[in-house]
């Protein structure tokens, strides 16, 4: 590891995706969050009330049913992407550990995994900590070169301790 290497041994770094929450408040996020999904889910209920409307039929029953699967399904959803959604990637010499959305909320504590593989593409950042592989949207984190750069030299430093 040279001296112009962005990673040293008492540190850790933090990288923070588009999706990370700051400071709002559990509901706000899951509410922001919910809006699209409730939105999808709801499209065919409307749709279909409409139609049967249009049809002369009632539509209360297909209401009174479809909108709480829809609001069931949304809220599942919802609650997925939340904890599926990196939102956080701390860095260290040979580690690092990914918080989702979910858990930058909640405050979860960090799980440093090791650093195994570190794969780029144009759209795409593909890395292997632990047992468990993550795809990154390099559009999504807004210091991905640095982000990659660090990643790099963490795995680096990981290396040459162990080998």
């Amino acid at each position: 590891m040279s001296d112009s290497s962005p990673i040293t041994p008492e540190a850790f770094y933090l990288f923070k995706s588009q999706a990370h929450p700051g400071d709002a408040a559990t509901q706000v996020v899951y509410g922001h969050a919910l809006v699209r999904p409730l939105g999808i889910c709801m499209l065919p209920i409307m749709i279909g009330a409409l139609v049967t409307v249009l049809q002369g039929f009632p539509a209360l029953t297909y209401l009174t049913v479809g909108f709480p699967a829809a609001l069931v399904a949304s809220m599942l959803w919802t609650l997925f992407r939340m904890h599926t959604t990196i939102a956080e990637i701390y860095l260290r010499p040979g580690a690092a550990a990914v918080r989702s959305v979910w858990e930058c909320l909640h405050a979860h504590p960090l799980h440093w995994m090791p650093i195994f593989e570190l794969r780029t593409a144009t759209t795409t950042l593909t890395l292997a900590l632990g047992d468990t592989t993550y795809e990154l949207d390099r559009t999504a984190w807004p210091d991905a070169d640095l982000l990659l750069e660090t990643l790099r030299a963490a795995r680096a430093a990981g290396a040459s301790r162990h080998g």
